[in-house]
């Protein structure tokens, strides 16, 4: 869910030299949140009853044709850890480390903040547990606690992304972002190892082992699907060479592999087809796209200079969508099937409303809370250097 802007406001000067806005990834993250959207509304809501879409939604509201691509909307996570990868490592290559680090509290923290608050006061009225039960769960996602439970299911992916750009800040810190490359890569050719060991069952349960939450928050589980990101930005920026290709290609079977272990286990758990074809297609298109867009990005925005904003904001919307879908939507789709809605209205009703919700949030929540934060961040620095705690790194 990564972000070009640093969630600061640019000085006349930083809007001259404003890197090009991000059209078609910015609709691709759009895509990938909508597929998550879709698979928690249109299957687990009434495949799961012990989903949070499901006690929000109440009586199950059946999609039974939606399944062949409903039942594969995960892959919209492994979509945003790719953008993630692009988008990070290009907005970083930009950046000071205290700007990268500030960008990055600014971007993800006033977010949670609100999207927790709504989800925690919703779960109090709709869901069965104790409010002292919810509670510890709202604490823990304030504060971005590392293992479940959160509020929601869906902040499982904030910790993993968090250590992604830990180790982004720390190539900054050692002034050694040249070597993000190569360190990525590495991390990315671990990851597609372990899941080729896997699918060679030369040992068992190795599949279920390297999709342990802490395999994930090492980026073993994904590191193929970040890795991939970056080196598209590296080929963007330097040219397609051989070995880049080659690091492509080993990142991108790892990619495939992990997410065949993902359909595995999501069909066994629905009583579906565990077969990953669907989930690869998905995929596959989205990586077509993906590279298409950074082809003719450089033409879409000189040629459409206000289509980038338009896109720029449902791009930006998309963190607070991915946040509250699974309250806003299902609860729309609850009180639309109360009042005796066909399905097919119930689900267009929660998708409607949680982007209208999201949109709300982006444009009118999170830019004051995040401007506040900013502030408060500015003042800590200060005080930090008067003490000659800090080198003023977040001043700076």
């Amino acid at each position: 869910m990564g972000s070009v802007s640093t969630g600061s406001e640019p000085s006349a000067t930083a809007r001259a030299h404003a890197p090009r806005p991000l059209i078609g990834l910015d609709l691709l993250r759009f895509g990938a949140a909508c597929l998550v959207m879709l698979y928690h509304l249109a299957c687990t809501a009434w495949l799961v009853p012990s989903s949070e879409a499901a006690a929000l939604v109440g009586s199950p509201i059946p999609f039974p044709a939606l399944l062949p691509v409903s039942a594969q909307g995960w892959v919209g996570v492994p979509m945003f850890f790719v953008i993630s990868g692009y988008v990070i490592a290009y907005s970083a290559s930009q950046a000071s480390p205290s700007r990268f680090l500030t960008g990055r509290i600014l971007r993800l923290v006033p977010g949670i903040w609100f999207c927790a608050t709504v989800s925690f006061g919703l779960a109090l009225l709709f869901f069965p547990e104790t409010g002292g039960v919810l509670f510890e769960r709202y604490i823990r996602t304030l504060i971005l606690f590392p293992v479940p439970r959160w509020i929601d299911g869906v902040y499982w992916t904030l910790g993993i992304e968090i250590v992604f750009y830990g180790l982004v800040y720390l190539l900054l810190c050692l002034n050694r972002f040249d070597r993000l490359e190569p360190v990525i890569l590495a991390v990315g050719v671990v990851s597609t190892l372990a899941w080729l060991l896997a699918a060679a069952a030369v040992w068992p349960d190795l599949d279920r082992i390297i999709s342990t939450r802490i395999a994930k928050l090492i980026l073993l589980t994904h590191g193929c699907h970040f890795a991939l990101g970056v080196l598209l930005w590296s080929a963007v920026r330097r040219g397609l060479s051989g070995a880049r290709l080659a690091g492509l290609a080993v990142c991108l079977t790892g990619a495939l592999l992990q997410i065949r272990y993902d359909a595995g286990f999501v069909g066994a758990s629905l009583g579906l087809d565990r077969s990953p074809a669907m989930a690869w297609l998905l995929y596959a298109v989205f990586m077509l796209l993906f590279c298409l867009s950074i082809r003719v990005n450089t033409a879409l925005s000189d040629a459409f200079p206000g289509l980038g904003r338009r896109f720029r904001d449902l791009g930006l919307a998309t963190y607070p969508l991915y946040l509250l879908h699974t309250f806003v939507g299902a609860l729309t789709m609850r009180f639309l099937s109360a009042y005796g809605l066909p399905p097919a209205t119930c689900l267009a009703g929660g998708f409607l409303t949680a982007v209208a919700a999201s949109l709300l949030v982006s444009r009118w929540v999170e830019p004051p809370l995040r401007t506040g934060l900013g502030r408060a961040l500015q003042a800590a620095g200060i005080r930090l250097r008067s003490r000659g705690l800090t080198p003023g790194a977040l001043t700076r």
